[in-house]
C-alpha cells in the first residue's frame, strides 16, 4: 500500500503526458540503471590497478540484486502501473517482478556511492546520474517513490559497505587504485 503522498509524488512525476522525445529520453536514462551496465566493467578486471576494485564492484553489485529480489519478493507491492488505470508502463517492456524497492535506484545508487568513497570527483558526477535513474523509474510508471527511495537508500548502504571493506581488505588498494590515487592527485 502507498501513502497519499507516495500517490500524489507519482501523480506529479509521472511522464505519461510527456511526448515521445521526452519519453525517449526517460528510456534512455533508465536504461542507465539496468544490469547490462556491469558489462563496463569487464575490462577493468583485467587491469591489474582496477582488478581489486572492479571484483568487489561486481560483487557489490549481485549482492545488491539479491537483497531486491528477496525483499521484492517479501513486499510483494504491485506496480502503479498495474495498481491504477491512469499509469501505464511507458517503458519497452513491462517488468515481471514486484515494485518494492526499485532495483534500479539501489544498483545505481550502490556504484555511484561506491565510487563516490573511492574517489570524490567520480562520485560527484555519478550521484546526480543515480538520481535520475531512479526518478526516471517513477516517469515512466513502474515504480512509486517510496520504492526508488527505498532502493537509493538500500543500494547506497550496500555501496559504502563494500568500498569500506576493499578498503580493509586490499592491502594494496589505497597505494595502488588508480580511482585513489587520481583523487590524491
Amino acid at each position: 500500500m502507498q501513502s497519499s503522498l507516495d500517490q500524489s509524488l507519482l501523480e506529479a512525476l509521472y511522464a505519461g503526458r510527456l511526448s515521445a522525445p521526452w519519453v525517449d529520453l526517460i528510456i534512455a536514462v533508465t536504461f542507465l540503471g539496468s544490469g547490462w551496465m556491469m558489462l563496463g566493467l569487464l575490462p577493468a578486471l583485467f587491469m591489474r590497478p582496477w582488478r581489486a576494485p572492479a571484483a568487489i564492484c561486481v560483487v557489490m553489485l549481485v549482492v545488491v540484486s539479491g537483497v531486491v529480489a528477496s525483499v521484492k519478493a517479501i513486499a510483494g507491492r504491485v506496480r502503479p502501473c498495474q495498481a491504477h488505470t491512469w499509469a501505464h508502463a511507458l517503458s519497452f517492456s513491462l517488468p515481471t517482478d514486484c515494485s518494492f524497492p526499485s532495483g534500479h535506484a539501489a544498483g545505481s545508487l550502490a556504484f555511484a556511492t561506491f565510487v563516490m568513497t573511492l574517489n570524490r570527483r567520480a562520485g560527484m558526477i555519478l550521484l546526480p546520474i543515480a538520481m535520475l535513474i531512479g526518478l526516471s523509474r517513477v516517469a515512466l510508471g513502474v515504480h512509486y517513490p517510496s520504492d526508488v527511495l527505498a532502493g537509493a537508500v538500500l543500494g547506497a548502504a550496500i555501496g559504502w559497505a563494500a568500498a569500506r571493506f576493499g578498503a580493509s581488505r586490499c592491502n594494496t588498494w589505497e597505494t595502488r587504485s588508480p580511482v585513489v590515487s587520481a583523487e590524491r592527485a
